[in-house]
């Protein structure tokens, strides 16, 4: 009941994922990011150490494939999960259990792969790359990855999103979008965990944070020179 896009922007590094869903707290068990190196989910039946194993190899030096194929390996249900793993360079890799519920699969793009399990139809994964791929700027929106993301998101949803077990129509309940660049110490991350139309709340809350993610990075790195929060909000309405 599950549909995500995994993106990569070749001139930036940037690497990103955003999840819909009619699970709640998606973004609690199913990305995992390493900005710049790897970016996974884990779905359908999900379990998060499998992701997590996988980008602690990669961290330890394995290579990228024998990493995904080890932590699948050590998994006992591996025909109940879907995983993909994007890089900055390759093709993706991703694993479909037998027992994936249909409609499954997933399908590659241009810098992209959309995954999805309890599709509306088959037509939902071929949507989503081509919002991926067809983003323009729209309403001063410039079409960075996290708007191809969320572009995906929008398609997958217009070309009927997902379905429950007697194939009736589901609504989004919980939505995620993650971006990160390399060297930047936190990647952008935006939650939505439980409501009835997941996709446009997620896309509000980027909106509204996007212009203070450069903030809090330098916030971390050096606060000494910073202004405070409310002057730097009131700049931007300058």
């Amino acid at each position: 009941m599950t549909f995500t896009i995994l993106g990569r922007d070749p001139k930036t590094g940037e690497l990103g994922i955003a999840i819909a869903t009619y699970s709640l707290a998606v973004g609690a068990t199913c990305p995992k990011i390493l900005p710049g190196i790897a970016v996974a989910t884990t779905q359908a039946s999900t379990n998060p150490a499998i992701a997590e194993e996988i980008m602690e190899l990669i961290e330890d030096g394995t290579d990228p494939v024998q990493a995904f194929m080890e932590a699948l390996a050590n998994d006992e249900h591996t025909e109940f999960r879907q995983v993909a793993l994007m890089l900055p360079k390759g093709d993706p890799l991703v694993h479909s259990g037998a027992n994936i519920k249909p409609v499954s699969g997933h399908l590659n793009g241009n810098d992209c792969t959309a995954v999805g399990n309890f599709l509306a139809n088959d037509n939902v994964l071929s949507a989503m790359v081509n919002g991926f791929e067809n983003a323009n700027a729209t309403n001063d929106a410039d079409p960075n990855l996290a708007n191809r993301l969320l572009a995906a998101l929008d398609s997958g949803k217009k070309s009927g999103g997902q379905a429950g077990a007697r194939g009736s129509h589901l609504n989004e309940r919980s939505a995620c979008l993650v971006v990160g660049a390399p060297g930047e110490k936190f990647p952008i991350d935006i939650r939505i965990d439980a409501s009835e139309d997941a996709i446009t709340e997620l896309r509000s809350s980027y909106e509204k944070y996007r212009p203070m993610h450069e903030f809090y990075l330098q916030r971390a790195d050096n606060p000494t020179s910073l202004p405070s929060q409310d002057d730097w909000v009131k700049s931007l309405d300058s």
